[in-house]
Order: C-alpha cells, then structure tokens, then sequence
C-alpha cells in the first residue's frame, strides 16, 4: 500500500477503534429479539469455527432479498460448498432465518465491527474460501484483511449512486487501495461500472451484469396469514404502504383522512421496513386521526369490529409480497421523505400492481427509470398527490390494470443478472493464501 493509503487506513483504524463501542450498543438495541441480543459477541470476532464456506455479506434486508436467488444458486452448483451469511442489522437476521432457517449448508452470522482486532478475530475462526459482497458494502477493514489472507472479493449487483461516489472519492486515498484489489465488481448498470471505474478499480475486474433484485424467479404463493387477514377486512378498498420509516406514517395519514373523504370504507395497511417501529407508527396514525389497530388485535380480538378500522400496522417480516398481492394498491416507501433513497419496486410490480413511489428515489435509479420508460411508474410529491392519485385509481379499474400489466411486463422482462452474476463468479481465482494482515 502507498504512504497515503497507509497513513488514512491508520487514521480509519484509530477512529474505528474508537467508534466500535458506540456502534455495537446501538446495533444491539435495534435489535428486538433477546436471542439476538445475546449474539452480540459476534459483532467483536467471537463466533463459531468453520472453515472454507463462501462468506456472503448482505448488510440488511433488501440486500438479503437480493442474494436469495444466488445464494440458493451457489447451493445447487455445488452440493458441497456452504455459506455463511453475514448481516448488520437483526432485521437482516431475521430473514435469513426465514429463507434459509431448515437449510444444514446455510449459517447466519452478524459481521464484524470493522476494527483491525475484530476482523481479524472473525477471519481467523470463519476461514472463508471467498467474500461475496452485495450492492455497496465497502468496509475498508474487512478488505485490507481479506486482501492480507488472499481471501478473494467480489461486488454482486454493485451498485453506487452519485452521492456515494462523491463520497468515496473524497476519501480516495482510504478506499482506493481496497477498490483496486478487489477480483470483481459485477454492477447493476454502466453507471455504476463508471463510477467504480473512476475509483481505481482496473476495467478487467468490472463488468456489468445487471440488478439481482429485477431477477425474480416470480412472486411466491400468498401466505396462509395474509390470506386470513384479506378474509378479515372483507372486500373493502385496501392500499398498503410497504416499508414505512420514520416521517411517512404522517405523510400517509394525511393522504388517508383525504382517501377516507371520498372512499368512506378505505383500509390502510401500514408495514414499516423494520418491525419494532410498529408501536411508533400505530401512535402516529392514531395522532393524526387515523384509528388503527395492530394486525394481531385486528385478527385475534372478538371485540374488534374490522368494519371501524381504518388502518392496520403489520409488525412482521417476509409478508410484505403477499399482502401487495392481496391488497388493491400499492405504495412503496422509503421515498416520501429525504434521506431513504427508496426501497424495492420489484414485487409490487410482479404483482401486477401500478407502482407508486414518492420522488426521493436515489437509491432506486434503474428501477425507477426503467418503470418511467414503461409508462408504468406514479410519482408524487406530497400527502395531496398521494390522496388524489390513490382515489383516481381505485375509481378506475381500466388504469389501474394497465398500469398493472405494465408493470409486470417491464419487471418480467430484467431478468438474466443471476445468470449472468454466477458465470462472473466462476471464472474468480481460488485463495492466494493464508497469510494475516
């Protein structure tokens, strides 16, 4: 490494070590569940032994979402390789123990803070063959340290926005030396091959393969549950909002009370992108003048009339695809406030479903320009247009199921980046070595 590479991954060093303590407690009061709290130790190197899996490392759930379908790949090509997956957040947790909990070639463990003495810890008891980054998780730390070991590294469904690379470039002298050693950075569009490009990562190490997330095999069946919960609410006008975060709950309730104006049996269902948010959510609403109910008392309460319930929080994971099935509309958050950048527009879209969004879509930029193309694609700006776009929709069935099949037709028609993603794969080099950093 060159002297200035050398002097910034010691400051980063320095800082990080400082950090660390910080980081930790606060990833662990996210995360909910006691059992995960008490994994906590995996997050400063103390983990179980293995040796020679693929280390997959999608930092939450969308990026979970995204090497579902790889991960399951990497399984069937090989009947003996096996993969440890890495998250940061307990939410990631949880659903890699949905997808992947009966599976005996499929372990989850939560990375390592990105200090020089934890990595090194974590390295040293996992010994992965190679590291499977998702999207952008560029962690100056756990490269310099894979590079020492001669652990391969690659970048599925890269992907790198205007902002982050700005970003980066500032801190060029810290990450450049970990770009350019990277064995592949497989991107999503030939913007971000650019951008990576421009970072100093050599051409012969990028290419583009496309969006892991647009590679759906297809939606998968409705659960029983939403199902039940579809029986409950009965027919009425249903529109869910996908992944809510701090901020939107008052943006819905607005367009709701509007929504309620004109269609008096509307139902929302609220499903904010991490569940111990419910009970924030659920006061929100209610605050704003939008009675609400949790989906457990909606369904487990006699005394509960579904018919006075104009809203509903769901505070579970991996039910968020059925219930965009089951619902009339829907609208995918993470965009009606700055700072999210969006969420998946995919699912919706399989659905058959016209997609909504709102404009702070930064982090979405393929799927939101290749739906705007396919004249598949509602934007708004505020409560108001959210209200006036969901009451014309609900009113117009013809509209409504063109833009559905659009948008179907667009998501159907992005798929090959898996393909694509696992023939790149194949052609990385085998491990340089065991050697520590």
């Amino acid at each position: 490494m060159n002297k200035p590479g050398s002097i910034a991954l010691g400051v980063y060093r320095l800082a990080a070590a400082v950090l660390a303590p910080l980081a930790g407690r606060r990833l662990g009061r996210a995360a909910g569940d006691p059992e995960l709290r008490a994994r906590r130790g995996e997050r400063d190197g103390d983990v179980p032994e293995g040796r020679g899996e693929w280390w997959l490392h999608a930092a939450s759930v969308g990026e979970v979402n995204a090497a579902e379908g790889l991960i399951h790949a990497l399984l069937a090509s090989d009947p003996e390789r096996r993969v440890v997956v890495t998250t940061l957040t307990a939410t990631g947790a949880a659903e890699v123990a949905r997808r992947f909990g009966d599976s005996d070639r499929v372990r989850h463990l939560f990375a390592p803070l990105d200090t020089r003495r934890r990595v090194r810890r974590w390295l040293a008891r996992t010994r992965p063959e190679k590291l499977v980054l998702v999207e952008t998780e560029i962690w100056p730390e756990m490269l310099a340290q894979c590079r020492g070991r001669g652990i391969p590294v690659a970048v599925v469904s890269a992907r790198l926005s205007e902002r982050a690379f700005a970003r980066y470039r500032r801190w060029r002298a810290l990450f450049a030396p970990e770009l350019a050693a990277l064995d592949a950075v497989l991107c999503q569009t030939p913007g971000d091959r650019d951008r990576f490009a421009a970072l100093g990562v050599p051409t012969d190490r990028l290419a583009v393969t496309g969006n892991l997330k647009l590679d759906a095999a297809g939606l998968p069946p409705v659960p029983a549950i939403v199902a039940s919960w579809r029986a409950a609410w009965n027919g009425r006008p249903a529109w869910v909002a996908g992944s809510t975060h701090e901020g939107e709950e008052a943006v819905l309730a607005a367009a709701h009370r509007q929504i309620r104006d004109a269609i008096g049996d509307a139902l929302l269902i609220c499903v904010p992108r991490h569940p111990e948010r419910a009970g924030a959510a659920l006061r929100t609403l209610e605050g704003a003048g939008v009675s609400c109910v949790p989906i457990d008392r909606l369904t487990a309460s006699p005394g509960v009339d579904a018919r006075n319930v104009e809203s509903i929080v769901v505070d579970r994971l991996g039910l968020l695809a059925g219930l965009y099935q089951v619902a009339g509309l829907a609208v995918v958050c993470g965009s009606l406030v700055p700072g999210i950048g969006g969420h998946n527009l995919v699912e919706p879209a399989l659905a058959g479903k016209p997609v909504i969004t709102g404009r702070w879509t930064g982090k979405q930029r393929e799927m939101v320009e290749g739906l705007r193309r396919a004249d598949a694609l509602i934007e708004v700006d505020s409560a108001a247009a959210l209200a006036a776009t969901l009451i014309d929709l609900f009113s117009d069935e013809e509209r409504r199921r063109a833009l559905g099949e659009r948008a179907r037709d667009w998501a159907e028609s992005r798929r090959g980046a898996l393909a694509r993603t696992l023939a790149r794969l194949a052609q990385d080099p085998r491990p340089r070595g065991d050697s520590a950093s």
